[in-house]
């Protein structure tokens, strides 16, 4: 062996041997209560808080520099009680001595057994940790590292409470939290598990989260990838009083730029799996969160059933059976944004987009547009004995009974719905157009249109609940429409054919639906071209009250039980519930037809009168010759319930108007007699 090799070697064992009685004098000789103190004095100096520490302190220097604490507990913020703010049963910490000598710090896993965290806000918003936020280091307060690096963090029997003094209590019991080593641009293990005890909402339940880490401190970027989240969760404030979710994503910080991104999301719970890509900005001044979400398809029955709603029973029963959607979200503190909306249920797509803004008083607008809707599959199925489903108007209106007043004035509402294809209450509509707005209580529906039965639809609706009754106007048209098509999908009978022009201007106040009617006032006018009025023939009329007078056989007229009319016109006044009518008019090859009379449409009864008279084409309509009662003018008194009229003629009017008429014709020939004799006379005189 050389001397050099000798040197060597001695040297190595004389550090090794110094290095080893470090190890061993200096916790024989260290007061480790003096350093307990610095530690409290420390403190104490930065935070105003108190820390004790109850039990003994333990100090180790080599191979590790580190402390073991037992028993500490830091006081609360002034303001927020007696209860500690935390509590630890014990906490080890080490590092490294060696690598320190270099600046570089290599820590051990840092344990914390027996966490007790209590988390708080006042009544005036302030949180029992605001004064612990870092504060900006003097110069020289800390050395700068070249190198750092944590073996990990082990928490266990950790319990944190928080509670906002609203009532709203959350306790996290038995918080476990485990990581791998912890090194700048080093991947790591995370994993967390904790019991949740909720009050206000009841819930309780077990909750767990893991994935990969990533940490760049000094370009303060971060990422935690295959993050997975799982709740199981019970309690009354949860839907159908059970929840099971889960999450998954790929998360990524970066914080001078302050962004952060979400790829790869998935959430799942309820039967509703939610997929996309979510992209945050401006995460410290105005946090906002965009990108496209897909919700996969669904059947919603089963959803309402996990939110523990029984699904509606519906005319069809295989509504509600799939749904889909896909969407572009942009979400702020303010407001959000869903553009790009495709909404798909059973045979229907919705498109368009909708925002809502101001959430404390929500300010709503949307421009959907909707391919086609069969809204009676949805309605509740007819029962046996009452007829047809009923309408969506008097079914709201049976159901709710008062009208939504408060609901109304609170709403701030904007927006265009277009409808390709529409059927409600049996009735069909095609390129509808609604056109909604809603104010400080003023609620316009203006303008309305559809195409339907040939013809045209215009409307506009208002709603004013700004008073303590609220008000209704109406100001409707129809034009070219098909009457006999629409009558029969409503009613299912045609009462009336022809090609209609309706139109009404109309007012009603009151919160039901009766005093509505009962308080309904405006004009009216309807015109009808080329069609017949059905279950009613009035010519056949005519002849059985000819029949009665003259002590005939009543003749039974082959022809359809219908009165046809070339054209059937007039106009109403509505007030209080009551139409009232002056001026119809109808003409047919055979009839002249006036009449006036009142409509009751809270009782649904009529009584009305009606002139007929029977013009020169005596044989219109196939019935026979009425030749007698040709210009003569016959009252027919129309009376009953809308659904079952009754047709009386005046018969006592009838012989009056006869007995008249013979007395004229009589007059006339005396006249002609007279006439021809004087002519006679007077040819005698000059012959």
């Amino acid at each position: 062996m050389s001397k050099r090799s000798k040197v060597i070697l001695w040297l190595a064992g004389t550090i090794i041997l110094l290095v080893a009685a470090v190890a061993i004098v200096i916790p024989l000789v260290f007061n480790a209560d003096v350093y307990k103190g610095q530690l409290i004095a420390l403190v104490k100096k930065q935070t105003g808080r108190e820390l004790s520490i109850q039990g003994e302190a333990q100090f180790t220097v080599f191979p590790w520099l580190g402390v073991k604490l037992n028993d500490l507990a830091l006081s609360n913020a002034a303001g927020f009680g007696p209860t500690p703010f935390a509590t630890i049963k014990s906490a080890r910490l080490r590092a490294q001595l060696l690598p320190l000598l270099k600046k570089e710090l290599r820590m051990d896993t840092v344990t914390l057994h027996g966490l007790t965290l209590n988390l708080s806000k006042n009544k005036t918003g302030a949180a029992n940790w605001d004064d612990l936020r870092g504060k900006d280091n003097e110069k020289g307060d800390l050395p700068k590292l070249a190198a750092f690096a944590v073996g990990g963090l082990a928490l266990d029997e950790a319990t944190v409470t928080w509670n906002d003094q609203a009532g709203h209590t959350y306790t996290f019991n038995k918080v476990s939290l485990h990581s791998g080593a912890l090194a700048p641009n080093t991947p790591f293990d995370l994993a967390v598990e904790f019991d949740l005890h909720s009050q206000q909402p009841d819930m309780v339940g077990h909750i767990t989260m893991s994935g990969v880490g990533n940490a760049d401190p000094a370009n303060q970027r971060y990422q935690f990838n295959d993050a997975l989240i799982k709740a199981d969760l019970k309690g009354k404030a949860l839907p159908g009083d059970a929840l099971t979710a889960q999450v998954s994503t790929n998360i990524s910080a970066d914080l001078q730029r302050q962004t952060l991104t979400l790829a790869k999301l998935k959430a799942s719970a309820l039967g509703l799996n939610l997929s996309g890509t979510l992209q945050g900005s401006q995460l410290s001044a105005a946090p906002t969160f965009s990108g496209p979400l897909t919700l996969a398809e669904f059947n919603p029955r089963d959803v309402l059933k996990g939110f523990g709603i029984t699904p509606p029973l519906s005319a069809d029963p295989k509504t509600l059976s799939k749904a889909a959607a896909s969407l572009q979200v942009e979400a702020s503190a303010r407001q959000i944004n869903l553009n790009k909306i495709s909404l798909r249920l059973d045979d229907s797509t919705a498109t368009g987009n909708f925002t809502v803004a101001n959430f404390s008083q929500p300010a709503l607008r949307f421009n959907v547009a909707l391919d086609q809707i069969d809204l009676d599959r949805y309605l509740p199925p007819k029962v046996e004995g009452q007829g047809k489903a009923a309408t969506p108007a008097t079914a709201a209106a049976a159901g709710a009974g008062l009208l939504p007043v408060e609901t109304v004035r609170k709403l701030n509402l904007n927006g265009s719905l277009r409808i390709g294809k529409l059927k409600v209450a049996n009735i069909r509509t095609a390129n509808a157009v609604i056109t909604l707005g809603a104010q400080n209580g003023l609620v316009k529906l203006h303008p309305l249109s559809a195409n339907l039965y040939e013809g045209t639809y215009q409307g506009n609706m208002g709603f004013n609940a700004k008073g303590k009754v609220p008000q209704i106007t109406l100001d409707e048209s129809l034009k070219g429409v098909q009457a006999g098509p629409l009558l029969k999908d409503v009613f299912g009978k045609e009462k009336i054919t022809g090609t209609a022009t309706l139109s009404a201007k109309l007012r009603a106040q009151g919160n039901t639906s009766d005093a509505l009617i009962n308080s309904l006032s405006g004009q009216t006018a309807f015109a009808f071209a080329n069609g017949a009025v059905k279950g009613v023939n009035i010519a056949q009329i005519v002849r059985d009250a000819q029949a009665r007078l003259t002590g005939a056989a009543p003749a039974q007229g082959k022809e359809p039980n219908q009165t046809d009319f070339s054209e059937l016109r007039g106009t109403g006044t509505i007030s209080n519930g009551v139409l009232h009518n002056e001026d119809l008019q109808a003409k047919s090859p055979l009839l002249r037809v006036t009449g006036k009379g009142d409509a009751h449409l809270a009782a649904q009864t009529m009584d009305y009168l009606l002139n007929i008279t029977l013009v020169n084409t005596i044989t219109g309509q196939g019935g026979k010759e009425l030749e007698q009662l040709r210009g003569l003018t016959i009252p027919l008194k129309v009376s009953g319930p809308f659904s079952n009229l009754s047709y009386r003629p005046d018969l006592n009017a009838l012989l009056n108007e006869r007995a008249k008429a013979e007395i004229e014709q009589k007059r006339e020939e005396l006249k002609q007699r007279l006439d021809e004799q004087l002519q006679d006379k007077l040819k005698g005189l000059f012959q």
